[in-house]
């Protein structure tokens, strides 16, 4: 009988990826995850959704297996902003969608949830991001002088990424729950930037199948 792994996500466990040639995302390959795994006796299910953030995952708990295993994949849309907005009041104070000490509280309170069904929570560090790239994207629907004084410099987009990925590694130590450090294995990859697409954040074809490669073996 083939164990059981429920998916819990946002557009990157979806597999979406910007297509330039279309000018609008798409699906890289709904079953760009699953076929692998079912080669390794695992029926994955996805519940994964363009823009969601971690308030996603507590829609999906009730349907979780017991004994089953659960992939935990939030927090790049938690750390978005309304970029216009701030483009409109750069001297003003502006908050995440979910504010870090929010996430950090969401993010234990769903790690939880899942362990409460009886099933394993495995936590899942964000993917990095092209903060250049990301930056130009940003600038195309706002003023990016104006979003640039309020950020400091553009590296502020890693960074503020970077530390929402630390608070799921803090949660993971705290709950004692198993986590796949993808990340850290991406920052090793020298051609890593040349699999993100033009958006800064979403992988692109290669991208897509180097996150299959790694990710795979870590949790089937």
């Amino acid at each position: 009988m083939a164990k059981k792994l429920t998916i819990l996500g946002d557009s990157i466990m979806k597999g979406v990826m910007y297509n330039k040639e279309r000018n609008r995302y798409v699906l890289y390959n709904d079953g760009w995850f699953l076929d692998g795994a079912l080669e390794r006796g695992v029926e994955i299910e996805k519940r994964c959704r363009m823009g969601a953030t971690v308030e996603y995952g507590f829609d999906s708990l009730s349907a979780i297996p017991r004994g089953s295993s659960v992939l935990i994949e939030f927090g790049g849309n938690d750390s978005n902003f309304n970029w216009s907005l701030i483009a409109d009041s750069p001297k003003a104070e502006h908050r995440a969608f979910t504010p870090p000490e929010d996430f950090y509280e969401r993010y234990k309170k769903l790690v939880r949830g899942v362990m409460d069904r009886g099933a394993e929570p495995i936590a899942m560090n964000l993917i990095p991001i092209d903060a250049g790239s990301y930056f130009k994207w940003i600038s195309r629907t706002a003023n990016g002088e104006r979003v640039l004084e309020w950020l400091g410099d553009e590296n502020m987009l890693y960074r503020w990424h970077e530390y929402y990925s630390r608070v799921i590694e803090r949660v993971a130590g705290e709950m004692g729950c198993r986590l796949v450090d993808l990340r850290g294995q991406l920052l090793l990859d020298r051609s890593y930037c040349s699999m993100i697409g033009a958006d800064g954040l979403h992988p692109n074809e290669k991208g897509h199948e180097l996150i299959r490669k790694l990710l795979l073996p870590a949790i089937v």
